[in-house]
């Protein structure tokens, strides 16, 4: 049941497959600049695919949801954060770390929404391992979650949204 809220929230904010947006690429841009990382997406987990929302340094608009790193992210509310994805049971046998991108750092924070429905992650990844990320970065990529959420709302309550359009 929860997967069927989950969903019918994510569609409710008529967010997939739009055009890129200014505010949503500076938040995948500002998470790679913070993190020091070769990528970054904004991204929202659909039924069978996670779409790309805004990127830095990511080609495609997307995935399988069952390629997906970020699927297992939005299983809880709290940070994941990988120092090297090839010693992660979740994330060894990857194709995004087995071949390119050769993910090894990998940081994610669930977007939530208001209902607390986890709809996809801002995450940052790259190539090179490191240390995981320290409280204070977990706090600030939670926060660019937080700041995609209100740019959700933005959309549906007044600001470029389809909605806003149409009214």
């Amino acid at each position: 049941m929860e997967e069927t809220i989950r969903l019918a929230t994510l569609h409710s904010y008529g967010i997939l497959d739009t055009p890129p947006e200014p505010a949503f690429d500076a938040i995948a841009q500002d998470a790679a600049r913070i993190f020091d990382c070769q990528m970054a997406v904004v991204s929202f987990i659909d039924g069978d695919r996670q779409w790309y929302k805004a990127r830095a340094g990511v080609t495609g608009d997307g995935v399988a949801r069952s390629a997906s790193l970020c699927r297992h992210v939005i299983a809880d509310d709290a940070v994941v954060a990988v120092g090297d994805a090839r010693l992660d049971a979740r994330f060894r046998g990857s194709p995004f770390v087995l071949g390119p991108p050769h993910v090894r750092f990998y940081a994610a924070a669930p977007i939530k929404a208001l209902n607390r429905a986890r709809l996809g992650t801002i995450c940052v990844f790259d190539p090179m391992p490191r240390d995981t990320i320290t409280p204070r970065e977990c706090r600030m990529l939670s926060a660019l979650a937080a700041r995609t959420v209100e740019l959700l709302e933005h959309r549906r309550w007044g600001g470029t949204g389809a909605q806003a359009r149409a009214g």
